[in-house]
């Protein structure tokens, strides 16, 4: 029988802990983007939920140096004490360099090379949110990382990358997979946790992995599940409310710096 991993206790342990420690710190968090989001939607509601203060930056058709020049400010501004990219930025900017502007004390999602550096080796404490989520998911439901194969399905710079870092500092073998990729089937078959972060629907069937595997789907649809005998994460009260619950735990690190 198939295992549904829902994250709902799991949010609610991070949120309570949040909670806890918003009676001692008091972050202000600077959230930057360039369109419509829902998922910044739902980080503000937490925000006023919580009573945590923060700022909210909406810029249209920026160039790179309008970003970097508001990063900075928020940077040298000792009220801010983390500092949001909300995805996905425009094409007409190089991406790269504001999450180089981004003080590393203040990069709540770990973005800046630098930090993703440290999590390479082990040393640092901020780890973006979505990652933190996937992990924390899987340890949650008891489901061991060390030794297993793991094949992430995608090769973005903000997830994907420190996701092979974290599997990696906790002992997975770990496979990326792209579109350029040839025979994903073969090698699905040969995995014993799959996390897909591509938002490409339905492309792949649960069918195509062995029995007792675990599908971790941030794409939101990426998976068709079709078979009994697996763990997923559902389409709602997956790891989206989860991720933002560590992004809110992530501000509150910071805080404390």
């Amino acid at each position: 029988m198939s295992r549904v991993l829902d994250s709902s206790t799991l949010v609610s342990v991070i949120l309570t802990k949040v909670k806890k420690s918003l009676k001692k710190n008091k972050p202000f968090l600077a959230i930057i983007t360039f369109k419509e989001s829902k998922y910044s939607e739902l980080l503000i509601d937490k925000c006023l939920d919580f009573d945590i203060y923060f700022k909210h930056y909406k810029l249209d058709n920026p160039n790179t140096r309008e970003v970097t020049s508001l990063i900075d400010k928020l940077n040298k501004d000792n009220m801010i004490t983390g500092i949001l990219l909300v995805e996905p930025l425009p094409k007409s900017i190089d991406k790269y360099s504001c999450y180089e502007a981004i003080d590393i004390n203040k990069d709540i999602d770990g973005v800046n090379p630098i930090n993703q550096y440290n999590l390479s080796i082990n040393r640092t404490n901020i780890v973006n949110s979505t990652v933190l989520a996937v992990i924390r998911l899987l340890e949650f439901y008891n489901i061991s990382l060390s030794g297993k194969n793991v094949t992430i399905i995608g090769r973005s710079y903000n997830i994907s990358r420190p996701l092979v870092s974290s599997l990696i500092n906790l002992n997975s073998t770990v496979t990326m997979c792209h579109s350029k990729t040839r025979d994903l089937v073969s090698i699905l078959k040969n995995s014993d946790i799959v996390i897909s972060v591509t938002g490409v629907n339905n492309l792949f069937k649960s069918s195509d992995l062995k029995d007792g595997s675990t599908i971790i789907d941030i794409g939101l649809g990426d998976v068709l599940i079709d078979s009994d005998n697996i763990s997923y994460t559902p389409k709602t009260k997956g790891i989206g409310p989860l991720s933002i619950a560590f992004l809110l735990e992530n501000l509150v690190t910071t805080c404390k710096k």
